[in-house]
């Protein structure tokens, strides 16, 4: 009975929680710029005081498990709305003062609708603080932004936001020139956590205007690695698996703003089964982010 029991319950409760957390880590990543080959450009984030930025990230993916013959697969779709405002800066690194202005999801599985009560967090605001060249330093604030899942477990919006603004270079770069990125992020769950690492190579593709905005265009190819632990139905689970992902983003490189971004990604996953299953399942997923720049 308890074996059924985890057959029924614990892989359900894995198809709901591993969407948010992969999609959320991908959605993602004032210079002098030119049109030309030879054109050089300095990239930096620039937040006056006082400006604010509006931003929609949309996710969507499909997930896959098979248990002893049994298929199931989940349909994903998340939307994420917010507002940042620069409070000040120092040394480099600009505060943020970060307002929820929309969340929701959606969560379609076998057993039918199983999409998260995310109406408590529209209106909730928190602090974050980002370096001039987008590395997010504190976004510990976004951890208070919970919501309860159908499995019944709370979840909340840090994982988004550890990883939303892509990285610079920390060198003027010109078209055909790459730079590496390298993220992690950690989500805890009930009796665990899982650790995304995700190394990037970004590549200045060229120049385009994007909504009236000069921007620079960068490609990106992602590896990584998903990992960690969790606890579903009285059963642990542990996680061992592979990410690989292409994208393209878009960087004002007057206004020092990302303007739009996509990604898609693929993802490989073994979850191992304790006692009483002893049993390794194959999951795998697919999928999207689309972030889009709102207000500037």
């Amino acid at each position: 009975m308890r074996r059924n029991r985890f057959i029924r319950s614990s892989p359900r409760a894995l198809l709901l929680f591993l969407p948010f957390l992969v999609l959320a880590a991908y959605a993602a990543q004032q210079g002098n710029a030119g049109s030309s080959q030879d054109a050089t450009v300095t990239l930096t984030y620039q937040f006056p005081e006082g400006k604010t930025l509006s931003y929609r990230t949309t996710n969507t993916s499909t997930q896959s498990i098979e248990i002893m013959g049994q298929a199931m697969t989940t349909q994903s779709l998340s939307t994420l709305e917010f507002s940042a405002k620069a409070k000040g800066s120092k040394e480099g690194q600009y505060t943020l003062g970060v307002t929820v202005d929309g969340f929701k999801a959606s969560v379609q599985t076998p057993q039918g609708d199983m999409s998260p009560d995310t109406s408590a967090i529209p209106g909730k605001s928190f602090d974050m603080i980002l370096s001039s060249l987008g590395k997010e330093i504190d976004v510990k604030g976004a951890s208070a932004l919970q919501y309860g899942s159908a499995s019944g477990e709370q979840r909340d919006l840090s994982t988004g936001f550890q990883t939303f603004f892509p990285d610079l270079p920390d060198h003027p770069v010109k078209i055909g020139d790459t730079w590496p990125s390298e993220e992690t992020v950690v989500q805890k769950t009930g009796g665990g956590e899982i650790r995304l690492v995700l190394k990037h190579v970004n590549t200045l593709d060229g120049f385009e205007t994007v909504d009236g905005v000069e921007c620079a265009r960068i490609k990106a190819t992602t590896q990584g690695t998903l990992t960690g632990s969790m606890e579903q139905g009285g059963m642990g689970l542990s996680l061992d698996g592979k990410i690989v992902g292409t994208g393209t983003w878009y960087f004002a490189t007057k206004e020092g703003v990302l303007v739009k971004s996509d990604t898609k990604a693929s993802v490989e996953v073994s979850v191992s089964a304790g006692d009483p299953m002893n049993a390794t399942f194959p999951l795998t997923e697919e999928e999207t982010s689309e972030t889009r720049l709102l207000k500037k």
